[in-house]
């Protein structure tokens, strides 16, 4: 007992995140090739949902289920990655995964510019005041861009993190933790839906389960369950606040038969 409790207050993992690592795992032939290509898989099909359903209930709700500034802190993110990618990709021969990930980043950013757009043609009364101007709006997704684009990278930095995989998980606790509480705050389904909330839960068992996730599948000397207890303990916690807002959704009245705002029919219960 005094031993764990030494590890949550006072331990840190001994081991690094290297491009040297992908390269270990990711190298067709390598023993755990498939183990470690099935981890990142299933971690990128997750990822690709919790945007492309989001961008389907904004074209038939006109309305999201992010708060504006988790799309910035995303596009930040995400364009930030592309580069940290294609670098990564060109200095270590051509690795394919690093290669895949830097387009994997480019159509992120590309869904995140998209919802940014809608945001500002459906969402105007939701995320600014009635009397700012295209213009107005526009500089201040910019500016909360830019802030995020700063401190992530100081934190990229900071943390000695090449590959961005120390920071990268901090995208999926986000994801986890953030739409419900968002959902809570609005009180109604519109901009959410069940699917959605049941990607939210595979997202958190997927990324932070201590047999088959992509962060120990790449790194396991930093990650696995023994030398670094807290990124399992934040596991839980974004597995539970999941859960919960998928049973706040359950609890909210049904969507309207008909959207006002489109006049559609709600693709997604």
């Amino acid at each position: 007992m005094g031993y764990f409790i030494a590890m949550l207050v006072a331990g840190y993992p001994t081991g690094d995140c290297l491009p040297e690592n992908f390269i270990q795992h990711l190298t067709p032939g390598a023993p755990d090739f498939a183990f470690a290509l099935t981890a990142v898989i299933l971690a990128v099909v997750f990822g690709l949902l919790v945007y492309i359903i989001p961008i389907i209930l904004t074209e038939t709700e006109h309305i999201q289920p992010y708060p504006l500034w988790l799309h910035c802190f995303y596009w930040a993110a995400d364009f930030m990655g592309i580069w940290v990618f294609l670098h990564a990709f060109l200095t270590n021969d051509h690795l394919y995964m690093f290669g895949l990930l830097a387009v994997g980043e480019a159509i992120w950013v590309a869904m995140e510019t998209y919802c940014l757009q809608r945001a500002m043609t459906y969402e105007r009364d939701l995320n600014w005041n009635p009397d700012w101007d295209f213009r107005k709006r526009l500089t201040n997704i910019i500016l909360l861009i830019v802030a995020f684009f700063v401190a992530l990278n100081l934190l990229r930095v900071e943390l000695h993190d090449p590959t961005m995989w120390k920071f990268w998980i901090f995208t999926q606790v986000l994801i986890t933790i953030v739409p419900g509480l968002e959902l809570e705050k609005r009180g109604y389904r519109l901009g959410n839906a069940r699917i959605l909330n049941i990607v939210f839960i595979c997202v958190a068992l997927v990324s932070f389960n201590p047999w088959c996730n992509m962060w120990m599948a790449i790194a396991p000397d930093y990650f696995s369950l023994d030398v670094n207890p807290w990124y399992y303990i934040m596991g839980v916690v974004c597995l539970l606040f999941s859960i919960r807002g998928a049973l706040m959704y359950e609890k909210l009245p049904a969507k309207p038969a008909t959207v006002q705002a489109t006049g559609k029919k709600p693709l997604l219960k």
